[in-house]
This record gives C-alpha cells, sequence and structure tokens, in this order.
C-alpha cells in the first residue's frame, strides 16, 4: 500500500508541475517578436542611441567652425565725482549716466583648410558611433536568439523525457499486473518501479531546466523574468554549404568591428590634416560697432561766474570698427611639425590594428566554419542513431510484451533512445548556434533577424 501511494504522490508532483507550466504560458511570443523586444529594452542600445543623437548635432558646418560668431555687449554706469580745486572752473559734485551697447562679429575666413577637414572628421565620428550601436544590436540579437532557442531546446528534450516516464509508467504497471498475476517476481517489478522513478525525476528536473531557460530569455529581453511564454518558432536548421573564401569575403566586406576600425582610420586621417592647418596662414575679420550714450547732472556744481549748472545735459558718440588680421606661425619650436608626425604615426597604429583585427577574425572564421561543419556531421550521425535506437525501441516493447527479452535488456534500449533523442536535439542547437556566430561574423545577422 506505501508503494502505491508513494507512486501516486510521485504522479501527482509531476502533474501538478506540468499543470502549472501550461497554465503559465498565456501569450506567445515568435523570435522577431522577442527580438524586438530586446533591442527596445536594452539599456545599452539606449545609451548607444543617446550617443549617435550627440554625434549627429556635432556634425555640423557651426561645429566645423565655418560660420562667424556675433556678440552683443550692453554695459551700463553710474559715476559722481566731487570737486574742491581751486584751479578748476567748476566746483562741486557731477554726477553722469553712460549706456553703451556693442555688437562685434568675428569670422575666419581660412585657417588652412581646417574647417572642411573638421567636418570630414565629425561626419566619421557619427558613422563611428552608429557602428558602435551596431556591433551591440548584433551582439543582443544573437544573445536573444541563442536564449530563444534554448528555451525550445529545453521544451523539447522535456518532451522526450515525457515519453520516456510514459514508457516506464507502462511498463511498471504492467509488471505489476503480472506480478498480481504470478507471472512476474518481485525483483522485476521493483526494477520497473526503479525505473518509473528515476525517470519521474528526469521529468521534474527538466521542468525546471525549462522555466530557468525561460527566465533567462526574459532577463535578455528586459522583462519580468516571471513572465511566461508560448514560443511559437521551433528549433530547426538547415545545413548549408558555406566556404571559406565567400564567409571572408562577406566578413571583410560586413563586419561591424571592422568597418569600425576602417572609420577609426579615417578619422587619424583627418587628424594628419588638421594638424597640417596649422602649417597655413589664418586670415580673420572682425566687425564691430558701439554706441556710447552719456547724461550728466551739474545741478550741483557750480562754475567759475557762480551758475548753477543744468540737469540731463547728453553727450554721445558712435564708433566702428573693421578689421583683417593675417597671422602665420613662423617658429614655435617645432611643435606643428610634432603634432603632424604624432598623427601620422596614429594613423599608422589604426592601420596595424585593422590587419592585426583582420587576422583574428580570419582566425575566428576559420574556426567557427570548421566548427560548423563537424557539428554538422554530428547532427547527420545523431540523426541515425536516434533513428536507429527509436526504432529498436519499438521492437523492443513488442518482444518485452511477448516475453522474448527481459527487462534489463528493454531498460537499455529505452536509456539508449533516450540518450540518443536528446543528443540530436543538442547537436541541432549547437549547429544553430554556429550559424548563428557564423552571420555575426560575416556582418549577416541584422539582415537575417530584421525587425521593424
Amino acid at each position: 500500500m506505501k508503494k502505491i501511494l508513494l507512486t501516486f504522490g510521485m504522479a501527482l508532483v509531476i502533474l501538478n508541475s506540468y499543470a502549472q507550466t501550461e497554465e503559465t504560458k498565456i501569450t506567445e511570443l515568435s523570435l522577431s517578436e522577442a527580438i524586438a523586444t530586446g533591442l527596445d529594452n536594452n539599456f545599452s542600445i539606449k545609451i548607444e542611441k543617446q550617443n549617435i543623437d550627440i554625434a549627429t548635432r556635432n556634425n555640423s558646418w557651426g561645429q566645423a567652425g565655418l560660420y562667424p560668431s556675433l556678440t552683443f555687449n550692453l554695459s551700463q554706469g553710474f559715476s559722481r565725482t566731487e570737486i574742491n580745486n581751486p584751479t578748476s572752473f567748476v566746483q562741486g559734485a557731477i554726477q553722469s549716466r553712460n549706456l553703451q551697447p556693442s555688437l562685434s562679429l568675428n569670422w575666419t575666413l581660412f585657417n588652412g583648410f581646417n574647417v572642411q577637414i573638421t567636418k570630414e572628421r565629425l561626419e566619421f565620428l557619427q558613422q563611428q558611433s552608429v557602428g558602435n550601436a551596431t556591433i551591440v544590436i548584433e551582439n543582443s540579437i544573437q544573445g536573444i536568439v541563442e536564449a530563444y532557442y534554448t528555451v525550445r531546446l529545453q521544451e523539447e528534450q522535456l518532451s522526450i523525457f515525457e515519453r520516456s516516464l510514459q514508457l516506464s509508467k507502462d511498463k511498471y504497471n504492467y509488471s505489476k499486473l503480472k506480478g498480481e498475476l504470478g507471472s512476474a517476481v518481485t525483483f522485476d517489478i521493483l526494477q520497473d518501479k526503479s525505473a518509473y522513478l528515476t525517470d519521474s525525476s528526469n521529468y521534474i528536473t527538466q521542468l525546471y531546466n525549462v522555466q530557468n531557460a525561460l527566465r533567462n530569455l526574459n532577463l535578455l529581453l528586459g522583462i519580468d523574468v516571471e513572465t511566461s511564454y508560448d514560443l511559437t518558432d521551433s528549433l530547426t536548421v538547415q545545413i548549408q554549404p558555406f566556404t571559406l573564401d565567400e564567409l571572408y569575403a562577406r566578413m571583410v566586406a560586413n563586419n561591424s568591428n571592422l568597418k569600425n576600425q576602417y572609420i577609426n582610420q579615417e578619422i587619424f586621417k583627418r587628424d594628419i590634416g588638421i594638424a597640417r592647418s596649422a602649417m597655413y596662414p589664418s586670415i580673420s575679420m572682425t566687425l564691430g560697432g558701439s554706441d556710447n550714450n552719456q547724461v550728466q547732472n551739474l545741478t550741483k556744481a557750480t562754475f567759475l561766474n557762480g551758475n548753477v549748472g543744468e540737469a540731463g545735459i547728453k553727450s554721445g558718440n558712435t564708433n566702428y570698427n573693421a578689421n583683417f588680421t593675417l597671422s602665420f606661425t613662423i617658429f614655435n619650436g617645432g611643435r606643428i611639425r610634432r603634432q603632424i608626425e604624432n598623427a601620422r604615426v596614429n594613423e599608422q597604429i589604426a592601420a596595424i590594428r585593422v590587419d592585426e583585427l583582420k587576422q583574428s577574425l580570419k582566425n575566428n572564421l576559420i574556426n567557427t566554419l570548421e566548427f560548423y561543419r563537424l557539428r554538422a556531421r554530428l547532427y547527420q550521425i545523431a540523426i541515425e542513431n536516434r533513428q536507429t535506437a527509436e526504432f529498436n525501441l519499438t521492437l523492443g516493447e513488442d518482444r518485452y510484451r511477448n516475453g522474448t527479452i527481459s527487462s534489463f535488456d528493454f531498460r537499455d534500449l529505452q536509456l539508449n533512445y533516450l540518450r540518443s533523442a536528446l543528443s540530436e536535439l543538442q547537436t541541432k542547437y549547437n549547429l544553430v548556434e554556429s550559424e548563428v556566430e557564423l552571420m555575426r561574423l560575416t556582418g549577416g545577422i541584422l539582415e537575417e533577424y530584421e525587425t521593424e
């Protein structure tokens, strides 16, 4: 009786766990929807978008220095002068107020093509910001795709464990029935019960693996980790006849990291031009104007003839100026030439980094391609192995019930099928993982998983 209660209790735990899992799967989620959600909620992508906005605003002729600067100044003053000098023709206090507005325009007409080169540099900086965002987006997409298919892998493995559990349950019930009829010994019944409990434990553990994989996916999507979804895209794969030459050409042309290094190299080239512009003369123009208005109060001042001054005596003057300045650095201790040489060295360093990155990416590409081919072969072998094991298991069920094979032999067939089925799913996932990595290396992951 205790054995029956234990078995019934284990079954209730399994069914309850599975029921809870089914109840929480209330929303369908495709892979494209998962990618769109993850990209919208990714904090790193949000930061990169802000950096793009900054670089876009900076990419202007005004930031490069093409336009003049216009300055308006306004000053107001008050003064009081006490005169107590016998030789002066006026004695007493003189009060005055003045208001002086001025307007000045400064414009650099030529500074060795610095403006044009700076504008080009700003354009490349904007492209670099977009490239940085692209790298973050590609890495995010790769992570989401792998996490999404990990959930599907765990769910499909759960189905395999469920089938194995059902077989063990049927076999255990069959052994108990034979025991009641007196055609099975207690040892065989206990062996079947042990197999059933083992498969029950495996099934419950796999339920946890499914939920854990789903929580990891939710974490990448930036949503509540307890949110459950019914994933609609299945784990499918089609072996591609990739060639190294084709992939390498695509990588050199489209790899985002390599593109950013090319842009960085162009930025350093512009730095050389900016440093060289200091060797040219600079021509600037200044235009200005000011208006000085003054009001004096002489009511507290006395002139030599004894008369008292008047209030509100106004005076003023207006000034205009126009200046053209030509400046040319004849010698400053070789500072300009050192800046030019340093800029050239930085460009050479950037070129070396491009070559280094190319070599590193090519090595990664070769390794990933070889790994993809290996995983493709392993997947094909796993398919054939699973098919063979499944066929043997089907034959074994009939032979077990006919008494042709023992309980031990049937359990071996069952475990062999379980291992081969799980291996097939794992090798399929591994193949998808390698294909996604090849897409990222060759710059095609955005096109493959493009979302609106």
